[in-house]
């Protein structure tokens, strides 16, 4: 039994800043310990805050546990085995007697708990003891059965019985998120703390975003952010962030009271580096080479150790919290990575070891031999996990090509073989960044490298693979000229060293930038000639890819039916050879020729395949342009929420890969889609930029897109105009966009002839005018235009009529409509008109033919006669009808006011098709 004498709860010194955060690991240690776990560890690396959400925990345990022992046994200072004895009997107020053998301490102490009955005992700071301390912990749970223990620690016990809880960051907010997260909350609550005059006014969103962005950068390690908060009040949240290139160095400032071991984050990682043996401090030193996950095969190479070995440096420095588990990927490998502050440390170590120059060697070596396998293979099949593997290692592959940058441009020896390098990891990279982006980042590289290459007149067949990739980046930024002369110059030199399936690619390349030039003469040579390669080495996805470039140059060239045969072609070479990226290029060009053709439904069914397709292959371009040509779609069937939607996404993904004239494209689309809901200033805040922007890129089809795109902010002023009684005024805006009309349909060629884009936005601006009322647009007066939901109607050669309280008639007309935009000639059965018309209603069927009836001849009464078919199948619309839905809204009674307002792929750029 307890001695009555001792008091049952000890007193439990927090400190005196809050506590903050850490809800949801109080409760589930707390869970633990009430399930009845004897021993719970609560690990993490250095900074976590393993010490202070233990005391936190221990205070509410023992607020919780009315009549409970708990007891804090600090165990820093210890050095031995019978340091840690005397520790926990001091903790617990026990009397053991000096002297005694470690043994009989050990079994003493466990005596003594063993009488206290239900006890909580707080271990803090066990890792640098735990080799001498665990026998004696183990022998301690089992000698008394009623007490808990909780353990903080930078390593796992590994006893019999251990829950190991592993304490990871705080949270932390989004990207661009002024979010109030636990990270963001403990920065605000010290570095207010810090003040000695009354607190500031509440932090606006531009301070919050700062403090976000610097919580980020520090990993939500709340020892850095305690340390940062105390330098806030002379640096500034900026000047921090400036100077966070060395963490280490910038939070040094101890703070009155606080351990040593904690006072700055380099005295607490170097504490756990005294903890370790040599070859585990050199193994943490080799990890400093990597700059993101790594998987166990990339340690085994760096640590240049047998696989077995090198399983057990990592696995060793794991549990002591000097690696962290990194998410896994899609290859499923499990992977391991360093907080950067131990980065930085096991930096300096790597470095004073003398061994920093061969570790970077055995990364590169790795890293370029894995990136330039998967490049090899994804130029060989197209297939997502090649890709997916280049972007696995992409930030080491960076780290590569800048580090061998760094050593070319020094006069040393070996600088010729550092530029190789360079321009090797580069070109490993192209399929990721040029399918994800951000293109002007790989310029920006490929520009320097090249640069020393040429320099030091490196390996040509490097130089020339590197030349065609900067030639396809500078394409997909819009610098045409720029372009152009590094192609060609690739192709001379793989002409003169033979390498055909280089010249290949090139060749193709070379007709995919004279295609969006409109060059099309030298477009189809060059197709040809890569053709003609392909062929002979028996290279079918390159052909497939060369066959859809021509299907896109037919399809510019208005020749539809060779076009739809080419596509056709590569979308099968695309299935056979199992390449999505090439089947979601050629699918949404076909879906752009089909909605050109008068077949929504067929094009919505390309562009969702493709969308799918493009998505899961993770190109970002593609699928923004893909989404694009699918928000196009529901602009001119009248979807404009929808519309809206699909152009700001796109809008979103080209500004974050960094295709420029796809961006400027995706913007004129989303300000006619604004326009078209009578949002005109933030309409004008796309088009303007967008025109701005294409005309630097010097396209005259694009610049005009714009213009037709102002088309639609002109309409969207003669309807406000109408509404409020202006005629003059209305007519005078009608007019403007009329003039933009005829100004992209004059000249030979003209804009409308050249662009794809250009004719949509013309063909549903017409269509929006026709509805506006005024002079007849002749090339929307043999169409039969509805307004969403068939609301209002106009059937060729006629007026406007308003079917707002026709409910039967309107529904029924809106699923002809449909059914003739999905599959023409077929028609509704009696059943599934009564189902259309009057959803969910019980109608006899002899009721339901009268009711049907009745609303066809009204129908017929407003225009339709001569459209409306009856037959076997039952009621539909004649084939050959043009049906297509506006977005201008007239009011009742035809032409009154008006009530609202309504491309091809392939490896060139643009926002319809690709090339």
């Amino acid at each position: 039994m307890a001695d009555a004498a001792r008091p049952r709860r000890r007193h439990l010194a927090l400190p005196a800043s809050r506590f903050i955060g850490r809800d949801g690991e109080l409760v589930a240690i707390a869970e633990l310990l009430r399930r009845g776990e004897r021993l719970v560890t609560l690990w993490g690396p250095a900074g976590m805050g393993k010490t202070r959400l233990a005391l936190e925990l221990a205070s509410r345990w023992a607020e919780a546990q009315a009549g409970e022992a708990v007891w804090l046994c600090e165990l820093t200072a210890c050095r031995d085995l019978r340091a840690v004895c005397g520790a926990v009997a001091r903790a617990i107020g026990a009397q053991v007697a000096a002297g005694r053998r470690e043994a009989t301490l050990v079994e003493r102490i466990g005596r003594a708990l063993a009488t206290e009955g239900p006890a909580l005992l707080v271990l803090d700071n066990l890792e640098h003891v735990l080799e001498q301390a665990a026998p004696a912990l183990d022998a301690w749970v089992r000698a008394a059965p009623e007490l808990r223990f909780l353990a903080t620690s930078r390593e796992r016990t590994r006893l019999a019985g251990e829950i190991s809880y592993e304490l990871g960051p705080l949270g932390l907010p989004a990207e661009g998120s002024t979010e109030r997260s636990a990270a963001v909350a403990l920065f605000l609550d010290r570095a207010a703390a810090q003040r000695a005059s009354a607190p500031p006014p509440p932090p606006g969103d531009e301070h919050l975003a700062d403090v976000a962005a610097l919580v980020r950068r520090l990993e939500g390690i709340p020892l850095a952010i305690e340390l940062a908060a105390a330098r806030e009040g002379v640096l500034g949240v900026r000047g921090l962030l400036a100077r966070l290139g060395s963490r280490l160095d910038l939070l040094a400032g101890a703070a009155r009271g606080r351990e040593a071991r904690q006072a700055t984050l380099r005295s607490a990682i170097e504490w756990s580096w005294d903890l370790l043996d040599d070859r585990e401090r050199r193994a943490l030193a080799c990890c400093s080479a990597f700059h993101g996950p790594f998987t166990l095969a990339a340690a085994a190479a760096v640590l240049a150790e047998p696989d077995a070995a090198a399983i057990d440096r990592i696995e060793a420095l794991r549990d002591k919290s000097l690696l962290r588990a990194a998410p896994p990927r899609s290859d499923g490998a499990t992977r391991f990575a360093l907080y950067e502050v131990v980065r930085e440390l096991a930096a300096e170590k790597l470095a004073e070891r003398g061994e920093r120059e061969a570790a970077i060697e055995r990364h590169a070596a790795f890293y370029l031999a894995a990136g330039e396998a998967a490049a090899a293979d994804f130029e060989r099949r197209g297939a997502l996990d090649a890709l997916n593997r280049i972007a696995g290692d992409l930030e080491e592959l960076l780290a590569v090509a800048e580090g061998a940058l760094a050593l070319a441009t020094a006069p040393r020896a070996g600088s010729e073989a550092a530029a190789e390098r360079a321009l090797r990891a580069l070109c490993a990279i192209e399929p990721v960044l040029s399918t994800r982006g951000p293109f002007g980042a790989q310029l920006e590289l490929l520009d320097r490298a090249l640069a020393a290459a040429e320099a030091l007149a490196a390996d040509p067949r490097v130089v020339a693979r590197a030349l065609a990739a900067r030639g396809r980046a500078r394409r997909l930024r819009g610098q045409a000229e720029a372009a152009l002369e590094d192609l060609e110059r690739a192709r001379a030199q793989a002409a003169a060293l033979g390498a055909e399936a280089l010249l290949s690619g090139i060749l193709a390349d070379l007709g995919v930038l004279h295609h969006g030039r409109r060059d099309m003469e030298r477009a189809r040579d060059h197709y040809a000639q890569a053709l003609a390669l392909h062929r002979a080495r028996g290279d079918r996805r390159a052909e497939g890819r060369v066959l859809g470039n021509l299907g896109a140059l037919h399809h510019d060239e208005r020749r539809e039916g060779e076009a739809a045969a080419y596509y056709e072609q590569a979308i099968a070479i695309a299935a056979e050879v199992g390449d999505g990226r090439m089947e979601g290029i050629f699918s949404t060009n076909a879906g752009l020729l089909e909605q050109e053709r008068g077949a929504p439904a067929q094009a919505r069914r390309r562009y969702e395949r493709a969308a799918a397709i493009l998505g899961e292959v993770g190109d970002l371009r593609l699928l923004a342009i893909t989404l694009g040509n699918l928000g196009a779609l529901h602009h001119e069937e009248g979807r404009l929420a929808d519309a809206r939607a699909c152009h700001g996404r796109a809008v979103g993904l080209l500004r974050e890969v960094g295709d420029r004239r796809s961006e400027g494209i995706a913007l004129c689309r989303l300000g006619a889609a604004l326009a078209s809901v009578g949002e005109v200033e933030e309409a004008r805040r796309a088009i303007e930029p967008a025109e701005r922007l294409l005309a630097q890129l010097g396209d005259e089809p694009d610049v005009e897109l714009a213009r037709v795109a102002s088309g639609f902010v002109d309409l969207a002023l003669a309807q406000a105009a109408r509404r409020a009684g202006r005629g003059e005024e209305a007519a005078a805006h009608a007019g403007a966009a009329r003039r933009r009309i005829a100004r992209a349909r004059e000249g030979s060629p003209s804009s409308a002839s050249r662009s794809d884009d250009v004719r949509l936005l013309l063909r549903i601006l017409e269509r929006s005018l026709a509805a506006l009322g005024g002079p007849p647009e002749a090339r929307a007066e043999g169409e039969l235009l509805l307004t969403e939901g068939a609301r209002f109607v106009r059937p060729p050669g006629g007026g406007w009529h308003d079917l707002r309280e026709r409910h039967a008639a309107r529904r029924l007309l809106h699923a002809l409509a449909e059914q003739q935009r999905s599959a023409p000639g077929r028609g509704l059965s009696l059943a599934a008109l009564k189902e259309a018309g009057w959803p969910g209603e019980r109608i006899l069927p002899d009721a339901a033919a009268n009711r049907i009836y009745v609303a066809m001849n009204q129908l017929r009464k407003l225009g339709m006669k001569p459209w409306l078919r009856r037959d076997a199948e039952g009621y539909s619309l004649d084939p050959a009808l043009p049906v297509h839905y506006v977005a201008v809204e007239p009011a009742a009674g035809g032409g009154g006011d008006p009530r609202g307002g309504e491309t091809h792929q392939g490896d060139g750029g643009g926002g319809g098709k690709r090339r």
